[in-house]
């Protein structure tokens, strides 16, 4: 078919170049004329597949006038124009980039920071986990991967980060920036974009598996500004200090807030969280390190006292930052606790069969040929308000809270508490060098 004189060829973008190679993806079901735009996802096909149809609009006697100007439509509005402005910023990153095939004005529009801008604080899904085993000393040749959600939507075109001028370790992730450290430097890169930027180097010495946090909140952040906030433990001191980089400036500085006592300082894990505000670090004993960003407030947290049976994460359930276990109680029945509160006491315990296609918390299922074994597992940390992550040594499965409804990915590796998952939203947040 020949190409009309609006059509551009991908570059970098295109399609091929990205990862198609994931593992199995979940499955997931103006104008003053008599005119408006239905827009309905495919039931068959990825969300990001839409059908765009028209139906008659009949205003009931309310005439346009009465419409604010901001909603009025244009008799010559075309559907790609309703698309190009409403829809495009709500699509992953993934998507996008195959779009800017559609027509030079698209490709523009796509690349523009303006709609960087949009689609980093409206698309907000989890579209899957870059996941890498970390090692206490620093292995020159890190292996990283990437699990997809839905292939066909959400990816990256270099889930290696070849891109980057070394190997590095990803360390944190937020809102579809990566935090990565190099051999004495760390890196903050866009995986879909294949922007980045070296920060300068801190003051204090971090460590090999270092415990810092990227603090990216792109709503009202049209600059694309982060903060990387560091829990650096005083040697031969069980007190934490805190040194933060903001982007903005383009340095790091000492936090003015008093230093932190923990039962072991020397049991921080690297790997943190962000999550509303808030940063957080697991430690080798029942505390959470907590540090609000914003009022530079540093906190400790008591979560309770977990077995080896029992792993668990932080993540967000609601409103509310949770502490969140599982465990396999018999067969395919997990028993998964929720904790909150300032307390972070025991707020719900459901029963759930991960082995049926419409779980029910009454129903035990043994695991066929082996009724007596116990699978082991590990709370995955999520951005999805209503999603629990268990991690098993075959599948990882997609809890839905309110919907009591599972979901499920082939597992890319047996549990293993020296691999770490850090969850991913695609996004076109742009990273200011």
């Amino acid at each position: 078919m020949a190409s009309s004189e609006d059509d551009v060829n991908m570059a970098d973008s295109s399609e091929e170049h990205w990862d198609d190679d994931d593992d199995d993806a979940i499955d997931t079901t103006e104008s003053d004329q008599d005119f408006y735009l239905a827009i309905k996802p495919q039931s068959s096909q990825s969300f990001c597949e839409y059908d765009f149809k028209t139906a008659p609009y009949h205003n009931g006697g309310i005439k346009a006038s009465e419409f604010p100007k901001d909603i009025l439509r244009k008799v010559d509005m075309k559907i790609k124009d309703v698309a190009k402005r409403h829809v495009l910023p709500i699509l992953p990153a993934k998507s996008l980039m195959k779009f800017r095939a559609v027509s030079k004005e698209w490709n523009q529009w796509i690349a523009s920071p303006l709609l960087a801008y949009q689609q980093s604080f409206s698309f907000q899904k989890l579209s899957g986990y870059f996941f890498q085993r970390v090692d206490l000393q620093f292995d020159p040749n890190p292996s990283i991967g990437f699990m997809s959600l839905d292939r066909s939507a959400n990816g990256v075109p270099s889930p290696s980060l070849d891109f980057l001028p070394e190997r590095v370790k990803v360390v944190s992730c937020s809102s579809g920036l990566l935090l990565c450290q190099g051999w004495d430097s760390y890196y903050v890169c866009n995986p879909a974009t294949k922007d980045w930027k070296m920060l300068p180097p801190p003051q204090y010495y971090h460590g090999s598996d270092p415990a810092v946090v990227l603090a990216f909140d792109p709503q009202y952040n049209i600059e694309s500004f982060y903060q990387v906030i560091a829990a650096v433990p005083l040697l031969g001191n069980p007190v934490v200090c805190f040194e933060v980089y903001s982007s903005e400036s383009d340095s790091w500085s000492c936090s003015s807030s008093d230093c932190l006592e923990l039962e072991n300082s020397t049991g921080l894990a690297g790997g943190g969280s962000y999550i509303k505000g808030v940063a957080y670090w697991n430690t080798s004993s029942n505390e959470v390190l907590a540090f609000d960003v914003k009022n530079e407030i540093p906190a400790v947290l008591n979560v309770p006292d977990q077995s080896e049976q029992k792993g668990g994460a932080l993540t967000q359930i609601g409103d509310e930052v949770c502490y969140v276990t599982a465990y396999n109680d018999s067969g395919d029945v997990f028993v998964i606790d929720i904790y909150g509160g300032m307390d972070m006491s025991l707020k719900r315990s459901v029963s759930v069969n991960l082995g049926s296609k419409k779980p029910r918390t009454d129903q035990v299922c043994r695991i066929p040929n082996d009724p007596c074994s116990l699978v082991c597992c590990e709370i995955l940390p999520c951005i999805d308000s209503d999603t629990v992550v268990i991690h098993t040594d075959e599948k990882i499965y997609f809890y839905h809270v309110k919907e009591q409804k599972v979901e499920s990915l082939a597992s890319p590796g047996p549990v293993d508490s020296q691999k770490r998952f850090l969850p991913y939203i695609n996004s076109l947040a742009m990273v200011h060098a």
